[in-house]
């Protein structure tokens, strides 16, 4: 069971969100998804942008399980794992977080 509605399924648990949560933040209807997420039906165009959107996982991986380097956004392996930091900062470490964005923006 590797198919993308087994995908969309692990994109939703790991956000520890029901299939009515989720598909009320990805734009469908529980009855959509819960046929998605069995396979019995595919996602469209639009679900899943809004999936990509939402959870910023890779679309590549998404479409086919492969999460190849040339689908990547990262120039380098430096900035991947910059970026992860960041990202995994807890409150403890917002001062970091909001320094970070003073620079960017």
């Amino acid at each position: 069971m590797s198919g993308i509605g087994y995908r969309i399924k692990c994109i939703r648990k790991e956000n520890n969100l029901n299939q009515i949560q989720f598909a009320k933040i990805i734009g469908i209807s529980q009855g959509n998804l819960s046929e998605i997420e069995m396979g019995n039906s595919n996602p469209s165009a639009e679900t899943l942008i809004s999936i990509r959107t939402q959870y910023n996982v890779n679309l590549n991986w998404l479409l086919t399980g492969v999460a190849a380097e040339d689908g990547t956004t990262y120039e380098d392996e430096f900035e991947k794992r910059m970026i992860e930091v960041f990202r995994n900062l807890d409150d403890y470490d917002w001062t970091v977080k909001s320094s970070c964005r003073k620079i960017v923006t």
